[in-house]
């Protein structure tokens, strides 16, 4: 009896990194099919089943980028001199000061001078992230979207902008500094993050976001002047 439970844990340390690998390599290939399809649905009369709270918790669980992550990237943009601010849900965590939800993304604003943007590649790449779905969409704020992902399914999605052009004209009310796991990022102010919220048909997590940036920020900070 002994032996056979012992050949069977010596099968199992065996098999278990084998089973682990297998589910990393399923993890690379799947979760970027899955954005494909995610993105196809969104766009489609379908759009409503991404709405369910098992889809949402589905996709909370699967795909996320946690916070080691995002400080990491953060740091080593500014060690290169990248001008990138945080957005997204992590921006609005940031203007909060503290965690409210799981990220699937770590959104980005950068400058998109060609300098800025050649920096920015070189890092994300030493970080291990490769370039993937490119998405434009004319008359948003911010048409362009350019998503990079690494091996482990943390995805970092780069909207580049040019200074000058609205709403990215007054840059002293642009952007901010937010806290993230106790420390000081650059993010986009609370009034942008409102402006750029109101250009787009919102999702759950949106309207989440807003409603917590509402609750926790001073209104003199995110209302449209006058």
């Amino acid at each position: 009896m002994r032996g056979g439970a012992s050949k069977r844990t010596v099968l199992a340390w065996v098999l278990l990194p084998a089973v682990a690998w297998l589910l990393l390599s399923a993890r690379r290939y799947l979760i970027p099919a899955a954005r494909t399809a995610y993105l196809g649905l969104e766009r489609s009369p379908l759009a409503f089943l991404l709405r369910l709270p098992g889809v949402q918790w589905l996709k909370s669980r699967v795909t996320y980028i946690p916070e080691s992550r995002v400080l990491a990237l953060m740091d080593a943009f500014v060690a290169a001199g990248v001008s990138a601010w945080v957005a997204g849900g992590w921006g609005v965590d940031a203007l909060i000061g503290h965690q409210t939800r799981r990220h699937y993304d770590l959104d980005l604003v950068v400058s998109d001078t060609r300098d800025n943007l050649d920096r920015m590649e070189r890092v994300l790449a030493r970080a291990g992230f490769r370039s993937g779905i490119r998405e434009f969409n004319p008359g948003l704020a911010m048409p362009l979207r350019l998503n990079w992902q690494d091996d482990a399914g943390h995805t970092v999605e780069v909207m580049p902008v040019t200074f000058g052009k609205p709403p990215f004209t007054d840059r002293e009310s642009l952007f901010s500094r937010g806290i993230i796991g106790g420390h000081l990022v650059p993010c986009l102010s609370a009034r942008l993050q409102v402006t750029l919220h109101a250009g787009y048909e919102e999702r759950v997590v949106d309207v989440a976001d807003m409603e917590a940036l509402r609750t926790h920020v001073d209104q003199a900070e995110w209302a449209p002047p006058g």
